[in-house]
């Protein structure tokens, strides 16, 4: 059983997402705005946001962005009525792990919750405890939920996290999207290929900062990506 977060200001939506939730077993806090969501946030254990940012003033992705920095680590799902590309976009660069478009199908939204809980769950759980990966000047704690690049603590979401770590135990290998979505997120994760690109954008823009050389995930036009150590710069004579 999980305690959820919903953000909605139509209390009919919000009926509906706690009676779905709750005939799973859920506990439920059901809020219509940002600030009073923040303050749940900070004073409550959560285990997953759900939010409809369309409905909040003046920005709901920057709530979004808001709701991240408290626990960069909780999975957060958009629900939104807006369907186009740029919209999705922007919400999964700036913060969700998720995005469904409404009106959406019961048991896809109760499967979608699942599949965020359960990786969330797996991340933190034992399997990764002693499977620290460090190559070149990034490091992967797994059991802190974080990369060390150049000493630099860099917090990752779960699916970031997932990813990178899929990617540095195949160093050197291309990896399709299929194969990266598989390894990193399972067999039940429920997206498209294109997903594995968002999030290598957000990692780029995470750890690229914080680096000396090139970025060490390298796209393979067409097919997918790998982990390769940049080779160091030939000094001028």
């Amino acid at each position: 059983m999980a305690t959820i977060l919903t953000i909605d200001r139509d209390p009919l939506q919000q009926e509906v997402l706690a009676s779905l939730l709750k005939h799973e077993g859920h506990r439920v806090h059901p809020t219509l705005d940002g600030d009073t969501a923040l303050v749940i946030l900070q004073s409550s254990l959560v285990d997953l946001v759900i939010i409809e940012p369309a409905t909040q003033r003046p920005d709901g992705l920057r709530l979004c962005q808001q709701i991240r920095q408290l626990n960069p680590y909780r999975p957060l799902m958009v629900l939104s009525e807006r369907g186009d590309e740029e919209q999705i976009f922007r919400a999964l660069m700036v913060a969700a792990d998720d995005y469904m478009i409404k009106p959406f199908s019961p048991r896809l939204f109760v499967a979608h919750v699942h599949a965020l809980l359960r990786r969330a769950e797996q991340v933190r759980g034992q399997r990764w405890q002693d499977q620290n990966i460090s190559i070149g000047e990034i490091s992967l704690n797994l059991q802190q939920m974080h990369a060390l690049v150049n000493g630099d603590r860099v917090p990752l979401t779960p699916r970031e996290l997932s990813l990178l770590h899929a990617l540095m135990e195949n160093a050197n290998r291309v990896l399709s999207r299929d194969q990266l979505m598989r390894i990193a997120w399972g067999d039940r994760f429920v997206g498209t290929p294109k997903a594995v690109d968002v999030y290598v954008q957000r990692l780029r823009r995470k750890i690229q900062p914080h680096l000396t050389a090139g970025f060490y995930i390298q796209a393979s036009r067409g097919f997918g990506y790998k982990f390769e150590m940049p080779r160091p710069q030939p000094v001028a004579s």
